[in-house]
């Protein structure tokens, strides 16, 4: 049900697109040539101007109905049979269920108490003896539609076949569909939440989910409510037992109030589930109740021959060993489960089923049961289409069963793969994963946008750099974030947050001061840059970033993210309108302004608000409330985030310079006394009779006048000297004199250009300077030394809120977790999860890189902070997305790939798994499709270590036999068999 691309809608926006990027195009060459002609130019703005809010009003515009609604919904019935179809028998494939046949489980009627009275099931009509072959798998289309009511439920114990039976029901009910008639569609129970959500509401919910097309909103009801409505939906509930116990009552409740004579259902469930909810609850009214018998030998025998090589004589492998089988076969072979891995286990031609009548081996059937649940998951990855070696497979499927432990509900949520980690690597994971992701844009920036960010004035430098950052935010991460989405974040929790702040940073203060003080003050942009510094800087800027993620709510263990407007009609629209509405203004600003990090932002952040807007998502853990109460939640997070990044931001930075200018000013006051006129290592000390001092150079020296994009002002810096530059403007070779004007350390330009005989910025030669001489020439008040060090900082802490600011509200207002356990599957909600967080990092970076748009224009070019608002912005965008449940998801399928106790292609081994009836869905998580396939592969031994699931609170299966459990059972297996998924 895919929306082709030769749809005239689709058609019209692409042309409607093409057309306003080019007019769009034109308006901008014409504005930016030399001598454009006004009137030409005004025409092709106008013309942009209109393509654009054409094609935006296209977006926004509701699809046009055609035919009457009659017409639409039966288009829509069809389309979705279809798509029912291609994915059961796809499906039906995999389960083998057409080679060359299914087995021929049998029925058989069940009465009250577990049944409603039986002239409730068929009114006025008496209940004829079913005739032998009515009660066969083969004919419960025929069985169903001859009901009255139209509600039927199968019961069976674990591995009966109760979902066989209903596939091959979905299967036949659409062989027999008019045109124009119910679709069956089967939906697993699992995900279905009774007590907040009703019956009617969920399956449209989740038929929107599963089949997009029904999504479309005409009027006020998606396209999947009207088909429900109108009687045009059959639904297969499969798996009631898998909702929890303390949901049946209130399960049985619904389906009896929301069930008509509009809405048949067939439903499955385990015998003893349903005993145990009609006993507490209800029957379900009017609803004939089967329960699937067991297996008998005779067509046990007759499926495995049939599916196994005759050799020439017609006979089989299983043909010996089903002649007169050994009594612990025979049991065994009573549940379709065994039948089914028997046929698979044996499939091989390198296997003989004849092993099965060793009596040493298999005293009793729980042996065979065991050895068929074994051998079952090398056998289902054979094959020569296989991605995986079945050694392999079963190898990591072992350490998965063995560690799997989901919050004590033995489900695998693709979310909690970091915890396989080490504590440690779950820090460093991120860590490592966020610069990766900063710096794939900044180091681009700093080589090849001239200015738009301060380049490293060497590789080594990069990488010590690199390092600070990484060690910043590795303590970030660990200290100052909240453990989980649900973590208390109040006003104590800030404090808590400031404390830590303050301390690493103090120690980062400390080893500035020791290494590298401020001697002459403090400049953080377009200076000479100590090595050591360079990894200092790098803490303390890891420990900001870590800081504002703190501060805007970024969970060490997060959830997956939903799409905000999952639950709004016309949500999508807007967003794709958004997002090109931002893209077309990052034309225009390249177009008019080549400002190149801008307009980069806006085209990159509209495009992927577009792309996510295409995507209605998983449905969302909470109900969509509208705009406004985002507009809300965006107001309150950018008031939090703006207040405590600033008081954080502007209180630790003052402590930081206060500590470093300290040490400076401890350095200056206590070095030995200097007389004018004393020469230290080429430098002549100068100090006039009002005390202006000055040094001059007695020996000729290379000197270059060099720009940087972003300053107003050259400045002076010796040949040879690590420092990032854009343009030489000037060199010359002889003596200068440094002194100090208007605050600032200037030295006169002796060579040639403009800036000849003029002031220019000397303050690169002051750092470069002997130290004694940098000393001696820097003398000034002790409070004066420690004022230059801390203002720059204290900016930097405002610069520091508003950012913050920015990115709290936009990550507390979009914080939508994704509905896990009403999620079509682990893929679905792996992909809504990295739209989710690549929209709001966009949306992030977008807010504020405006924000520093406005700073930038606000501070005087060649200001304290550099070019820092745009390095920390890029990174407030970039960084994040590492700290996603998605990108913590590759940082851990990385560790567990390493380490072997995953594949590289971590999702596509458990579809792969699932694909061959190993693991089955459940909403969001993977489940063993059977818990005693789980407890024999969790049996097998395994080598020690981290596993790839493990909880704080591991379920330990008590070593106490079960009064009733199978012999031979595992430790903790439940009277009757497994209760893990149904065959």
């Amino acid at each position: 049900m895919r929306v082709p691309l030769r749809e005239a809608r689709v058609q019209r926006r692409v042309g409607l697109g093409m057309a306003a990027a080019a007019l769009f195009a034109l308006a901008v060459a014409l504005a930016r040539g030399d001598r454009p002609d006004g009137t030409s130019m005004w025409i092709s703005a106008v013309s942009a101007v209109v393509s654009v809010l054409a094609f935006l009003a296209d977006l926004l515009r509701e699809p046009a109905d055609t035919g009457t609604g009659t017409d639409r919904r039966q288009r829509a019935a069809d389309e979705l049979a279809e798509a029912v179809h291609t994915q059961w028998m796809a499906e039906a494939r995999l389960r083998r269920l057409q080679d060359p046949e299914p087995l021929n489980v049998q029925w058989s009627r069940v009465g009250p108490p577990l049944a409603d009275h039986d002239h409730n099931i068929r009114p006025g009509t008496a209940l004829p003896e079913p005739r032998d072959g009515d009660q066969r798998l083969d004919r419960i289309v025929e069985t169903f539609r001859a009901l009255p009511s139209g509600r039927l439920v199968v019961l069976g114990g674990p591995g009966a076949g109760k979902t066989v039976l209903a596939v091959r029901f979905v299967l036949g009910a659409l062989a027999a569909r008019e045109p124009g008639g119910p679709v069956p569609v089967l939906f697993p129970l699992a995900g279905w939440d009774p007590g907040s959500v009703g019956l009617r509401d969920w399956l449209a919910e989740r038929l929107a989910a599963e089949y997009p097309p029904l999504a479309a909103v005409a009027g006020q009801r998606t396209m999947a409510r009207e088909l429900l409505d109108a009687g045009l939906l059959l639904p297969v509930l499969d798996g009631f037992d898998e909702l929890p116990e303390s949901a049946h009552e209130m399960a049985l409740r619904r389906l009896n109030a929301e069930l008509d004579e509009r809405l048949p259902v067939l439903l499955t469930c385990r015998a003893g589930v349903w005993a145990r909810a009609v006993h507490d609850g209800d029957v379900l009214t009017a609803a004939e109740v089967v329960r699937l018998r067991p297996l008998d030998l005779a067509t046990a025998q007759l499926y495995l021959e049939r599916t196994a090589r005759p050799d020439d004589r017609g006979s089989t492998p299983w043909t010996p060993v089903l002649r007169d089988p050994p009594p612990p076969l025979a049991e065994a072979l009573g549940s379709p489960l065994m039948v089914a891995l028997a046929r698979t286990v044996y499939g091989d031609a390198s296997r003989d089923p004849a092993e099965l009548r060793d009596p040493e081996r298999f005293p009793t059937a729980a042996r065979v049961e065991e050895h068929l649940l074994d051998a079952f998951v090398p056998a289902a990855f054979g094959g020569v289409d296989g991605r995986w070696s079945p050694g392999a497979a079963h190898q990591w499927l072992r350490r998965l069963a063995r560690d799997l432990d989901s919050a004590g509900t033995g489900r695998l949520a693709w979310w909690e793969f970091p915890a396989a980690m080490p504590r440690a690597l779950r820090v460093i994971g991120p860590a490592v994963m966020a610069l990766a992701a900063s710096a794939a844009l900044l180091v681009p920036l700093a080589e090849y946008g001239p200015g738009v960010v301060a380049n490293w004035d060497s590789r080594p430098s990069t990488v010590l750099n690199y390092a600070g950052i990484l060690l910043g935010l590795c303590f970030g991460l660990a200290r100052m974030l909240p453990a989980t989405a649900q973590t208390p974040q109040g006003l104590r929790q800030l404090a808590r947050m400031a404390v830590k702040m303050a301390a690493a940073a103090t120690v980062v203060a400390v080893a500035m001061g020791l290494l590298v003080p401020p001697l002459v003050g403090s400049r953080l942009g377009a200076v000479l840059t100590p090595r050591p510094a360079w990894f200092l800087n790098g803490c303390c800027f890891g420990l900001v970033l870590s800081m504002m993620f703190g501060v805007a709510g970024l969970p060490r263990r997060p959830l997956p993210l939903g799409l905000p407007w999952a639950g709004s009609p016309g949500g999508p629209r807007a967003v794709r309108a958004s997002g090109a509405l931002v893209f077309f203004v990052g034309l225009a600003i390249y177009g008019y302004a080549r400002e190149a990090v801008p307009a980069a932002t806006c085209l990159g952040a509209g495009l992927l608000l577009f792309l996510a807007g295409l995507r209605r998502g998983e449905r969302t853990a909470t109900p969509y409330t509208g705009p406004a109460a985002v507009l809300r939640g965006f107001r309150r997070g950018l008031l939090r985030g703006f207040v405590a990044c600033t008081l954080i931001g502007v209180c630790v930075g003052a402590l930081v310079g206060c500590v470093t200018g300290a040490f400076a000013a401890y350095r200056i006051h206590s070095a030995d006394p200097r007389v004018t006129g004393e020469l230290i290592e080429g430098w002549r000390l100068q100090e006039t009779d009002e005390g202006d001092r000055s040094v001059h150079s007695t020996v000729p020296d290379e000197f270059l006048l060099v720009e940087r994009t972003g300053l107003d002002k050259p400045f002076v810096v010796k040949e040879g000297a690590r420092i990032s530059r854009d343009n030489e403007v000037g060199e010359f070779t002889g003596t200068v004199r440094i002194e100090e004007k208007e605050d600032e350390w200037v030295t006169v330009w002796k060579g040639g250009g403009k800036w000849k005989g003029k002031p220019v910025d000397a303050h690169n030669l002051v750092v470069a300077l002997p130290y004694e001489a940098e000393v001696w020439l820097v003398h000034r008040p002790v409070g004066t030394v420690v004022l230059d060090a801390v203002v720059p900082f204290v900016a930097f802490g405002v610069l520091i809120g508003a950012i913050g600011g920015c990115a709290s509200g936009v990550y507390r207002a979009l914080n939508t977790p994704s509905d896990t356990m009403r999620a079509a599957g682990p893929r679905s909600t792996l992909r809504t999860d990295r739209d989710a967080t690549l929209a709001r990092s966009a949306i992030a970076a977008l807010l504020a890189g405006g924000v520093c748009l406005v700073l930038i224009s606000a501070m005087p070019p060649g200001g304290t902070l550099g070019t820092m608002h745009t390095e920390v912005w890029v990174q407030v965008g970039t960084s994040s997305l590492a700290l996603s449940a998605w990108g913590r998801l590759g940082t851990a399928r990385i560790w567990l790939a390493l380490t072997g106790r995953a594949p590289w292609r971590l999702m596509g081994f458990l579809d792969e798994a699932h694909r061959r009836g190993v693991l089955r869905q459940s909403g969001a998580h993977y489940e063993f499709r059977h818990l005693r396939l789980q407890q024999s592969l969790a049996a097998a031994s395994a080598p020690a270590g981290n596993g790839i699931f493990t909880s704080r609170r591991r379920r330990v299966l008590s070593a106490v036999s079960v009064p009733g459990a199978p012999p031979g059972a595992p430790p903790g297996a439940p009277p009757g068999g497994e209760p893990g998924g149904q065959e």
